[in-house]
């Protein structure tokens, strides 16, 4: 079983979004001081992404013992008294595995106050930034933005400056060193975590001034002191040469994001961009619990924690609304996870190829090997089943008494979300261990899907005299396997070079498939990782406008077929 080891997160707490001082896990494997050369620089690809058309069934055994675990494991920790409210679901593309409300609504008002429900809501604090980049794609799908415009196209009098402290030292220009939309979703921009700042003016006696306003002694800026301060102070880093966590720049970026959005419709009366999400999110995705003031209608169901109970009652203001404004309910929540696992949801509104920009990786920490950033993602890994680091997407949310999450395994198809009010602050570990349980779980309903759809002794439907096709597949620690493909009566594994069996990647097109056969003279070479099988898979040629080691299968039950489409071959299943 795993060890866990336990990091503190000084450096990656800036990207939690709020006053995080809790710790990080990461699995390893229990012996960490030798690694064979065959497990550091193998490369296995994992199982097919099955789930995000058709995810596991809660009556799984696996799954269902899982759930069962997780239940106990949030019911107990609820127990120990220190929150008050507590909204947790395991979510699939289509269905909710697991949903659960724990506590009261207001936990200042225990005696009186009504339980906690799916549409109880919470102040989501930096989640709200998912809402924002959100909002961007849906205005580029429109052709309303590019990512790649410089925030000034839309905020003329957006003004920054790339000098550093010392004086003598030359600054590049603002037309060679743009600022961009796409540097704000990623926090590369180098804009500053909070601005204006708060004056530590008792430093280092006192570190009062500190933090995000109102605790730095600002108010929360409007769209002027925000452009004052951009044009004041000094850039932590030149933008798009290193991350650095900015509620500024996302701030900024919803500013950015109205003001587009205005001038396309030719509406010179400006949209707030609480006004953007209400139409392009909120009410196409249903999304009836999101918004972003306590109001006489809606405050029956907001959530007021114990600490801090004034958070329920503040306005950002429109120019931090995009940063951490925002309230959001467990029941809108698992909708917006349900999109994220599956584009083709009806509530989506992206498509599959924005979903997979959404998805890529901008920055990925030299550091250490399991903390990355992404289009606004929070980007952990952690070891499934099989032994192997696989990517987490979640986005963290703290202020005061307000504690959220919402996490997913692309991979996998699932996910966790995680909303609190109260005194415990660490939403990101409940998310965290709630997968170390569910994990071992998908991937055993995973691998039992991807046998019943590839495994198995395959042979030609209608074999010619003498010249036999056949093929065995098989799984082996969560990678599928060919270990005979026999085409027309010849041995083509060994025409690869192979010395044995080869593994077979998903083309990410459903049930289609490339045989990892690798660059000719490298299959041997163990010091570039995957690299040799991604790059090789079409060097060996086509036939009949088909890679030579491509498959694909179709049917299903004694109908099911595997096809070999560079020599029109046909197998079925023994």
């Amino acid at each position: 079983m795993w060890n866990v080891l336990t990091t503190a997160v000084a450096a990656f707490a800036l990207l939690l979004g709020g006053h995080y001082s809790g710790y990080l896990r990461i699995p390893v494997l229990e012996d960490t001081t030798v690694r064979e050369d065959v497990e550091r620089w193998s490369c296995r690809p994992f199982l097919p992404n099955l789930f995000s058309e058709t995810p596991p069934s809660p009556d799984h055994p696996a799954v269902r013992d899982a759930l069962s675990s997780v239940h106990t494991f949030f019911h107990t920790r609820f127990s120990k008294g220190d929150i008050d409210s507590l909204s947790v679901a395991v979510v699939t593309s289509k269905e909710t595995l697991y949903e659960s409300n724990f506590g009261v609504i207001r936990g200042n008002e225990t005696e009186t106050s009504p339980p906690t429900n799916s549409h109880s809501m919470y102040r989501i604090a930096s989640v709200s930034k998912l809402f924002t980049a959100l909002e961007g794609l849906i205005l580029e799908q429109r052709g309303v933005i590019s990512w790649d415009d410089p925030v000034g196209k839309y905020l003329k009098e957006f003004k920054y400056r790339l000098d550093g402290l010392d004086p003598n030292k030359p600054a590049p220009s603002v037309e060679e060193t743009p600022i961009t939309l796409f540097q704000l979703v990623t926090h590369m921009s180098g804009l500053g975590r909070d601005w204006p700042p708060g004056i530590v003016s008792g430093w280092p006696h006192s570190m009062y001034g500190g933090g995000p306003p109102p605790t730095n002694g600002n108010p929360f800026p409007t769209h002027e002191s925000l452009l004052e301060a951009i044009a004041r102070y000094h850039l932590t880093s030149p933008p798009a040469s290193y991350p650095a966590y900015s509620n500024t720049g996302t701030g900024l970026l919803g500013v950015a994001l109205a003001s587009a959005s205005s001038a396309a419709a030719g509406d010179a009366s400006g949209t707030t961009y609480a006004d953007l999400l209400q139409r392009d999110q909120f009410i196409p995705m249903g999304l009836n619990g999101s918004h972003f003031l306590t109001t006489e209608e809606n405050k029956h169901l907001v959530v007021v924690p114990s600490v801090g109970p004034e958070v329920a009652d503040q306005d950002f203001l429109d120019a931090m609304n995009p940063a951490g404004g925002q309230f959001s309910s467990l029941s809108d929540m698992i909708t917006v996870t349900q999109t994220l696992l599956n584009a083709n949801h009806p509530k989506s509104q992206i498509s599959q190829y924005s979903l997979g920009k959404w998805l890529q990786t901008v920055h990925a920490f030299e550091e250490d090997d399991w903390t990355e950033i992404g289009f606004i993602w929070e980007i952990i890994k952690a070891r499934d089943s099989n032994g192997r680091l696989r990517k987490i997407y979640w986005k963290l949310g703290a202020m005061a008494g307000y504690h959220t999450a919402i996490a997913f395994h692309p991979g996998t198809g699932y996910g966790v979300v995680v909303l609190m009010g109260g005194r415990y602050p660490d939403a990101a570990k409940l998310a965290y261990d709630t997968f170390e349980i569910m994990q071992p779980a998908i991937d055993k309903a995973l691998a039992n899907m991807a046998e019943e759809l590839y495994v198995g002794e395959w042979v030609d439907v209608e074999p010619p005299s003498g010249s036999e096709s056949s093929a065995s597949i098989v799984i082996d620690k969560g990678t599928l396997y060919v270990e005979e493909f026999t085409l027309l009566g010849v041995h083509a594994l060994k025409n690869f070079g192979a010395p044995g069996r080869l593994a077979l990647r998903s083309s990410m097109r459903r049930d289609e498939f490339r045989i990892d056969t690798g660059i000719p003279g490298y299959n041997g070479e163990k010091h570039m990782g995957c690299y040799p099988y991604w790059n090789g898979q079409d060097l060996w040629g086509v036939r009949n406008n088909a890679a030579i080691n491509a498959i694909y299968f179709t049917g299903s039950g004694e109908g099911r077929r595997l096809h070999v489409p560079a020599l029109s071959l046909v197998l079925k299943r023994k």
